[in-house]
């Protein structure tokens, strides 16, 4: 790690050590600091990448990612006078269980409100110690690139699986950005240090999907996190066998990177509102997520989790096709009462779709 004193030995003496302390006392497991000048360069270059991709149709109906380009590789929009970004980086690593039915980062509480309670404290502290302080502040829900500042923080390098991963550690963090207009001290790893992935296609070799088109490069469209969080209609019926038992998101590519393996003790979870413990847990049952028979059940059981971004119309429609995968045909009465309660015609036409399956595997 290489740290370059901007200003002066007192300026960076106060503001690394005490920051440090305050960054540490928060729970974080790692951090980073960039100069805008190093990222504005960084983000030309992401910024064609983005349009090559966009260009292509892989950002599906995700439209708001074109709508909000032009803020996203322009973080001067959003803070004019920007002059560094503190990236921090938060674990959520959790075990390998092929039953959880949910992907690694949403058996907590939604790291979103979690984190950004934290970002606040941790702008307040800056405007406490600086009067002139101005921050602006994301976690992965803006329009901002918080990878792209991830990167050039140094806090990991993009795998074959657009994953950003941190050498040594693996890839199971989430990333959370404060713009500011302080000059502050620079901590980051030379570029020219970071390990790349090589000769390894094991992540595009395993993608059940095959929505990795390409070293780096997801075709959102056959994503199955997209099609189980981010999609609002459908799944296409070519590709819900392929979905095997994913009811919400996906590790397939980074639960076969050889960043990720044997890091357990490497990525321990140090905010307690990340564990799944607290959370949606290890792991879900189908028949719970068929008796969801109102949006008031379902907010019940999953409030102030990621699974809230599926709603409970995604959700039932994802939990029918993975029921249809399973081989279990005492689910059919169940996703029988799914189609007799339901109004929703996709709805329906999932749950027979996944009853067809179970009886022609019986």
């Amino acid at each position: 790690m290489l740290v370059y004193n901007k200003i002066s030995f007192k300026y960076f003496f106060m503001t690394f050590e005490l920051l440090k302390t305050f960054i540490d006392d928060q729970g974080w497991n790692f951090f980073g600091i960039t100069d805008f000048s190093f990222l504005h360069f960084n983000l030309k270059k992401h910024k064609k990448i983005f349009e090559l991709w966009t260009q292509r149709g892989f950002q599906a109906d995700m439209n708001y990612l074109e709508q909000m380009e032009e803020d996203r590789f322009h973080p001067e929009n959003k803070l004019p006078n920007i002059k560094s970004v503190l990236v921090l980086g938060a674990w959520y690593g959790g075990n390998s269980n092929s039953n959880s039915l949910v992907a690694r980062y949403a058996r907590g509480k939604d790291y979103h409100n979690v984190l950004k309670k934290k970002c606040v404290a941790l702008s307040d502290w800056l405007k406490k110690q600086y009067p002139e302080a101005e921050t602006y502040i994301s976690i992965d829900s803006g329009p901002t690139a918080d990878r792209v500042f991830a990167e050039t923080a140094g806090l990991g390098f993009f795998g074959k699986n657009s994953c950003l991963i941190r050498p040594s550690h693996g890839s199971y963090f989430f990333i959370a950005s404060v713009m500011t207009n302080l000059d502050l001290p620079l901590i980051s790893t030379s570029a020219s240090k970071m390990p790349i992935c090589g000769d390894c296609q094991n992540c595009l070799k395993n993608c059940p999907t095959g929505a990795l088109v390409s070293p780096g490069v997801v075709d959102a469209n056959c994503c199955i996190s997209y099609l189980t969080i981010e999609n609002k209609q459908g799944i296409p019926i070519a590709l819900r066998s392929k979905i095997g038992n994913h009811l919400f998101g996906c590790d397939a590519c980074q639960e076969v990177c050889p960043f990720n393996q044997g890091r357990k003790d490497k990525q321990v979870i140090t905010i307690d509102s990340l564990k799944s413990e607290n959370g949606v847990g290890e792991s879900l049952d189908l028949i719970e997520i068929f008796s969801l028979s109102t949006d008031e059940d379902f907010t019940k059981r999953f409030a102030g989790t990621p699974l809230m971004r599926a709603k409970r119309r995604g959700l039932l429609r994802n939990a029918c096709v993975v029921a249809g995968n399973s081989g279990d045909v005492s689910l059919i009465p169940h996703l029988q009462s799914v189609i007799d309660r339901e109004d929703d015609t996709m709805i329906k036409e999932h749950a027979r779709w996944a009853i067809e399956q179970l009886e022609n595997q019986a």
